[in-house]
């Protein structure tokens, strides 16, 4: 029968643990010098190494071809073997999804007690520990806190905010990071190498891991997922490409994605909704389609930004086609972009229509493009209008404080004139005032600035700028 890849790779010692230095060489330490804590707690996404790393830990601590435990078991002994067949009688490794009630937790504690049959310590794996009830956290307290001498849990979970704080505060707490793309292609091209599985290699240097790159970023950080996607795609029978990937994860192509950005710039709404209509008849979901979008623009700003961080990008467009997109665009359009995208994101998941959200939310960024890029077209000659209408802005006569502050007290209506009576003109340029106010009216005065201003233009016909100041008491 076929072993799957990612059973049949799966380390052995902690010494061949993918991505996770950290992990790896503190339980090696606590191996060497014998310092074996009585609970932990292993938190981290799927596929990163937390189930693996128990089992080995379990055979580390159980190796009879050692006198004592080992960073390096033996994996000959009838302790490591039935660990790893999974019939030992020492290592109970529980689905706690389906085990999850007060009586398994007592039938637990009452196996706990047991003294291992072949092994040093009787261990217990808890997989997906979150879905305990409370009730069983509870059972399991006193016991997790004073176990016999022989006993070792290990609580493996994806959701650590659902473990009780008193299970966790009483565990030594492992965090397993999600694997870099690099470190997951670096594992994929030797399982490749050693399957013989043929990987197709673009021409270019940035690209000649294409394929794995692809493999990678659809497995968001799991090993075990890339593997499973690998020995997926080595059932074709050819030679491995992006595209294959794309289409067995069933992911948007590169070229829809880029097709869709050209429609965006160029404003071509026809061609656009027909793209969208293509995706969704091909059976791509509209949230899909929004996800990849969301991660073109932040790829698009990425490079735009640092040209150089190739290895930050993690959408379905190659590096060398961002870079050329990216001259197209501006970073005001894209965070607008990234805005309007992300709104549309949370609106989609209660729509009762999706695919009607995408389109209004894709309709929409074409008009952002627009928009913006109008602005950009006519900066310069706003600037100019600017200019030109301060220019004819109407002068502020400013040799009579007196009389311009009560010309302003007198276009005031009564609620604002008691206001501005606790205040004082002190200095007035064309397009410049200070007035001074008791301190126990600054605060209100700082808030009421715009409507200010307003009153000063009222009464002198010229925009001022207000600036307000707090009066000294002499």
């Amino acid at each position: 029968m076929h072993t799957p890849l990612h059973l049949k790779y799966r380390p052995r010692t902690l010494d061949e643990l993918a991505g996770q230095e950290y992990v790896q060489k503190t339980l090696i330490n606590a191996l060497v010098s014998g310092k074996i804590a009585q609970a932990y707690l292993f938190i981290g996404s799927r596929g990163t190494g937390k189930t693996s790393t128990a089992r080995i830990f379990a055979k580390s601590l159980n190796c009879t071809a050692s006198p004592k435990p080992t960073a390096h078991p033996c994996g000959e002994c009838q302790s490591c073997r039935s660990i790893d067949k999974s019939t030992s009688l020492d290592v109970a490794e529980i689905d706690a999804a389906s085990n999850n009630g007060v009586d398994d937790a007592r039938s637990l504690i009452e196996r706990s007690s047991f003294a291992p049959a072949i092994g040093r310590y009787r261990i217990f794996i808890l997989d997906e520990c979150h879905c305990l009830t409370p009730q069983a956290f509870n059972a399991l307290l006193k016991c997790i806190e004073e176990p016999p001498a022989h006993v070792v849990f290990i609580f493996c979970t994806t959701e650590p905010h659902k473990v009780l704080p008193t299970i966790t505060s009483r565990c030594q707490v492992f965090n397993f990071r999600a694997l870099s793309i690099s470190t997951i292609v670096e594992q994929l091209r030797f399982v490749a190498q050693k399957e013989s599985i043929a990987i197709a290699y673009g021409a270019a240097k940035p690209n000649a891991d294409e394929a794995l790159v692809a493999i990678a970023r659809t497995a968001d950080g799991g090993l075990r997922d890339a593997l499973q996607l690998l020995d997926q795609l080595s059932l074709l029978g050819v030679e491995i490409t992006k595209s294959h990937v794309i289409e067995l994860s069933g992911s948007v192509a590169e070229s829809d994605l880029v097709a869709i950005l050209e429609a965006i710039k160029i404003g071509n709404i026809f061609g656009l909704l027909q793209l969208s209509r293509s995706l969704l008849d091909n059976g791509k979901t509209p949230k899909l389609i929004l996800s990849n979008l969301l991660t073109i623009y932040r790829d698009l700003l990425i490079v735009m930004a640092s040209p150089k961080s190739q290895d930050l990008i993690s959408g379905a467009i190659s590096y060398s086609q961002l870079k050329q997109q990216a001259t197209n665009w501006d970073y005001e359009t894209i965070s607008a972009g990234l805005t309007q995208l992300q709104k549309s994101e949370n609106q989609l998941r209660n729509a009762a229509q999706p695919h009607l959200w995408l389109e209004v939310c894709l309709l929409g960024l074409v008009i952002t493009r627009s928009e913006h890029s109008n602005n950009s077209n006519n900066g310069n000659g706003s600037k100019t209008a600017l200019n030109s209408k301060r220019k004819s802005q109407p002068k502020v006569p400013t040799n009579n404080l007196t009389a311009i502050w009560n010309k302003v007290l007198e276009s005031a209506t009564p609620n604002n004139r008691s206001l501005l009576t606790h205040a004082e003109l002190i200095e007035l340029k064309s397009d410049f005032a200070v007035i001074t106010v008791e301190a126990k009216y600054f605060h209100k005065f700082n808030c009421n600035a715009e409507k200010v201003e307003k009153m000063f233009q009222k009464a002198t016909g010229a925009r001022v700028t207000v600036s307000i100041k707090e009066r000294r008491v002499k």
